[in-house]
């Protein structure tokens, strides 16, 4: 909530000087493409930086990561990986854009949002 309104450089600017904020874009860490994205689908919740209806993240969001991905970093969870039996957190169109189009080291995804 608290980066709410403001832009990657602001963002980047509050951080360590050691921290690399990654939104919407990547960076090559050891050999490997990262690439992070803080958005997630809209829930009712007080929080409503980076949120987005689940409808429109695939053409805003989930379409603009790279194919050559090697290791994504998200917001929420592809629905049914670490996300409850019915999706609420999750999104169906990251989980096809995980196993469909980029291609993941293991594959490998740090999500930061989950359920259990």
């Amino acid at each position: 909530m608290s980066f709410e309104g403001h832009s990657a450089a602001e963002i980047s600017d509050r951080l360590s000087s050691t921290v690399i904020y990654l939104q919407d874009s990547s960076v090559t860490v050891e050999g490997l493409c990262v690439y992070g994205t803080p958005w997630t689908g809209y829930r009712y919740s007080p929080a409503t930086a980076f949120t987005l209806p689940f409808s429109e993240l695939n053409d805003k969001v989930w379409s603009r990561i790279p194919s050559n991905t090697q290791v994504l970093v998200t917001h929420s969870p592809p629905c049914d990986i670490m996300d409850d039996p019915h999706c609420s957190i999750g999104c169906k169109d990251l989980r096809n854009t995980v196993h469909q189009r980029v291609k993941l080291v293991s594959p490998l995804t740090v999500f930061l949002h989950f359920d259990m």
